[in-house]
């Protein structure tokens, strides 16, 4: 017989047995909650990990490849650069720059045919390793290389890259028409001329005297001034001067004269392939109404040339001499003297009387006996160790002037085809007087001339960055 408590006992125990069942169940789903949170937390964790070593590789992959640049871009690399040479040129400098330093540490760079390696460089928790290599020429004969730079971070590397290509620079006195080391001084009706952009007639002097430039009478010049002082009183100018199309002095001061610059670099000389140009060695000193080819003038011979001359090819000439260019002189090449800088400049003089005209050599013909003479291009006058001397009734200028000291009077006019730089190499005064009229032509501004030390440097080509993930 069941009786009523006992029917209350009974739903009691019903009731707890419900209950607990219910408490496992919330309690087992507690667990998986639990689980399955804890389980995303250490995928959450994971993945943030990963992502932290992904973004420390990526980091010092794009580190190393900034300081790549910044150091290859500090390395001059030899201006006879070849496909063949390309690596181990690169390698020659950026060793200069890298090698015995700490960031190698005791490393040094290496190459082969076709690779160059930069040993592995540690910065704090950054590390990376670069490879230059070698890639074929472009459409303009410049030569390519890829720079790759690998990042490592905990197991995970990134690497970037960039294509870079090979510029030969010329110095940077050349970027001005006239740049001198000496003082300069205008006067009379003397005219510097620009055929393309004014620029091309800008004039530098790195010289520091009481007066470096001075300018009186008529003297123009088409282009600007520049100083390495930064003394105002250094530029004395009166009269009608216009420079920069400018006529105005104060204005010309202040607009067109620039001080505190600093001094470019002038031209280093390999003078070694040119005494074997010279096949025809002159003798005797007094030379009229005659065409000579590929000249050779020995020591002290300091012969002058008069009437109707014509000198095809390279005038080569030893130091001392002292040489006389008078009457109708047509040159159809260069002249080019030995280095006489240990001499008394008073003893090694270029003197151009008459009427001048230098053609240069592309208007040699095609044969064998001046075949390397036309590989010299864009040269005129060379002659470190002389002083020149222009007068009379010079025209037709085709290449670079440079000498220790210049001097152009009377009514010596000039004018280039290929580039009109004039460089005088020494802390020698510059005098341009009379009637004097110099044109610059830098339209032709891609010819390096023949006898100049050229670098080269190493630039981004653009577009051409790539990222590889590993």
């Amino acid at each position: 017989m069941v009786t009523k408590n006992s029917k209350s006992r009974s739903r009691s125990h019903l009731r707890h047995g419900v209950a607990y069942i219910l408490s496992l169940v919330i309690l087992a789903l507690c667990t998986s909650l639990a689980v399955t949170l804890a389980s995303g937390s250490n995928l959450n964790l994971a993945r943030s990990e990963n992502m932290r070593r992904d973004f420390s590789a990526q980091v010092s992959a794009e580190s190393g490849l900034a300081f790549m640049l910044q150091t290859i871009s500090d390395a001059s690399i030899s201006g006879n650069t070849t496909y063949e040479t390309l690596t181990s040129d690169i390698a020659d400098a950026l060793g200069g720059v890298m090698n015995d330093t700490p960031n190698l540490g005791g490393s040094a760079i290496s190459c082969t045919e076709s690779t160059v390696t930069v040993p592995t460089i540690t910065a704090g928790d950054l590390a990376f390793a670069c490879t230059i290599t070698r890639l074929s020429p472009d459409g303009n004969n410049n030569q390519r290389c890829r720079v790759s730079v690998t990042g490592a971070s905990d197991g995970i590397s990134r690497t970037v890259s960039l294509d870079m290509k090979l510029t030969m620079i010329p110095p940077g006195a050349m970027a001005y028409g006239i740049a001198t080391k000496g003082t300069v001084s205008m006067s009379g009706n003397a005219k510097i001329r620009a055929m393309g952009s004014s620029d091309d007639a800008s004039l530098f002097s790195s010289a520091f005297a009481s007066t470096v430039i001075s300018a009186n009478g008529n003297p123009e010049l088409d282009g600007d001034l520049f100083l390495c002082t930064d003394n105002p009183a250094a530029v004395s100018l009166s009269g009608n001067v216009e420079i920069g199309g400018e006529d105005d002095i104060d204005d010309i001061l202040a607009e067109h004269t620039h001080f505190g610059q600093d001094e470019p670099e002038f031209p280093e000389f390999d003078l070694s392939p040119f005494p074997a140009l010279a096949t025809t060695v002159l003798t005797g000193r007094n030379h009229s109404n005659k065409i000579l080819n590929n000249v050779y003038v020995p020591a002290n011979l300091n012969p002058n040339f008069n009437g109707n001359m014509i000198i095809n090819g390279i005038v080569y000439v030893e130091a001392p001499n002292k040489i006389k260019f008078n009457g109708n002189l047509v040159l159809n090449g260069f002249v080019v003297t030995e280095d006489g800088s240990d001499l008394p400049i008073s003893g090694n003089q270029l003197t151009f009387n008459g009427n001048l005209f230098v053609r240069g050599v592309d208007v040699l013909p095609d044969t064998e006996e001046f075949a390397a003479v036309k590989e010299m291009r864009g040269t005129a006058v060379l002659a470190p160790g002389f002083s020149l001397k222009f007068s009379g009734n010079n025209c037709g200028i085709n290449g670079i002037i440079a000498g220790d000291q210049l001097e152009f009077t009377g009514n010596s006019s000039l004018g280039g085809q290929l580039t009109g730089s004039i460089l005088g190499l020494k802390d020698l005064p510059m005098t341009l007087r009379g009637n004097t009229e110099i044109t610059i032509n830098r339209l032709d501004d891609d010819i390096k001339p023949a006898g100049l030390r050229y670098v080269s440097k190493l630039s981004v080509v653009p577009n051409s960055y790539a990222e590889n993930g590993q």
